[in-house]
């Protein structure tokens, strides 16, 4: 990795310990006040929500030369709503706070995804520079899951949130500390396309069959990922677990995810992006269908590992695809970094809402089967579907 390439990732790691160190917390806060499980998954989903809402008109947009400024904005916003969660005691409050966290992140991520892609030096391998990146959202979601759930466990969820928050000022420290050594950025960013881009360009782009491809399993992925996430915080407190026990918990998992998605590239080199996109995610399913077999520590912290290993391997190979597969001269990048995210979110909106269902009728330990079964039926109909309008727009192309 070059040197540039590490100082464009030095941000993005404090932005991922502040929004995973709330992450961790909220759902047993909210349990803490008495928000009933069916209206939790909805509250928490109110963020992916506006994140979803604020990723297209971000995406299009994007200016490579005023990203960062825009950055810093957005990061400063999700601190300051990280720092109220502190005083958020009713559904109401709670509910207007993660809001405002759900536009700043959405605007984040968005920005910074095709900031970093545009500031990559031209000899920069791009299969392992985004095998880096989401390595870096890995490392970040570890660090802020371990901190977050020892933090609330010894001294309180209002000090686990002010901390959190106080990390939005590193981040905009390194943003901008960081800016003069970055060659690649200042040729990168005098190459980069500026003119006006339309709704109805955008709209077109949104139906091309590789960006189509990226998105269900984009999807997909954080659904199953923030079904898991949530809900195995409030399975580890029903088997008896601490909530420092459930930081350590998550902190494994992204810990993995740290590890391996870094060297994911060369796996992704090897064996093809888009095999491991599609049989990758069942995979990953079929492990958490394991979870409520168990109830010690030991052996729900393996499995929800092995399950992040499985989740490292697929998101790189589809990040990887979102590179590859989606030009630039067809979808703008800020445009493909704002429709690849919102498919996140949607995961992130369907992933608590739908598991809250189930943990409603049916208990807390069926969300991990119940919700993973009909998550991996549910994507491969979505990928035979397009695979027949793939099939029919080439016919159509013939004639």
């Amino acid at each position: 990795m070059r040197l540039s390439t590490l100082k464009l990732l030095a941000p993005v790691v404090a932005v991922a310990i502040q929004a995973n160190s709330a992450s961790t917390v909220i759902p047993p806060y909210l349990d803490h006040l008495g928000i009933p499980v069916g209206l939790l998954g909805t509250l928490i989903s109110i963020a992916p929500i506006l994140a979803l809402v604020s990723r297209l008109p971000v995406g299009m947009a994007y200016q490579h030369q005023r990203a960062r400024f825009l950055v810093s904005i957005a990061i400063l916003v999700m601190g300051a709503t990280n720092y109220l969660y502190s005083f958020a005691t009713d559904a109401v409050t709670f509910a207007v706070i993660q809001a405002c966290n759900g536009l700043a992140y959405g605007a984040v991520t968005t920005l910074y995804m095709a900031f970093y892609v545009d500031s990559l030096a031209p000899d920069e391998n791009r299969n392992h520079a985004m095998g880096y990146y989401v390595g870096s959202l890995a490392l970040g979601y570890s660090t802020g899951n371990f901190f977050g759930g020892l933090i609330a466990d010894h001294w309180g969820y209002a000090l686990a949130f002010q901390l959190g928050a106080a990390l939005s000022l590193v981040a905009v420290v390194l943003l901008w500390f960081l800016r003069g050594a970055n060659h690649a950025e200042r040729t990168a960013g005098g190459a980069m396309r500026t003119g006006k881009l339309t709704w109805a360009a955008s709209l077109k782009a949104l139906v091309e069959p590789e960006l189509a491809i990226v998105v269900i399993v984009a999807m997909f992925l954080n659904l199953l990922h923030q079904m898991g996430g949530v809900f195995i915080s409030l399975y580890g407190l029903a088997v008896g677990m601490t909530l420092t026990q459930i930081g350590l918990l998550r902190a494994a998992y992204a810990g993995c995810n740290a590890v391996t998605r870094p060297i994911s590239g060369h796996v992704v080199n090897r064996l093809g992006h888009k095999g491991l996109s599609y049989f990758g995610l069942p995979l990953q399913s079929l492990l958490l269908m394991l979870i409520p077999l168990f109830s010690s520590f030991g052996s729900i912290l393996f499995i929800y590992v092995c399950s992040g290993l499985m989740r490292a391997v697929v998101i790189v190979a589809n990040a990887v695809g979102l590179v590859q597969d989606v030009p630039e001269s067809r979808v703008r990048r800020g445009l493909a970094s704002g429709v690849y995210n919102a498919a996140g979110d949607l995961g992130n909106i369907l992933g608590p809402s739908i598991g809250g269902l189930i943990a409603q009728t049916a208990g807390i330990a069926s969300v991990f089967v119940i919700g993973s079964l009909g998550s991996t039926a549910l994507f491969f109909l979505g990928v035979l579907l397009l695979g027949r309008l793939r099939q029919a727009k080439g016919e159509i192309a013939e004639v």
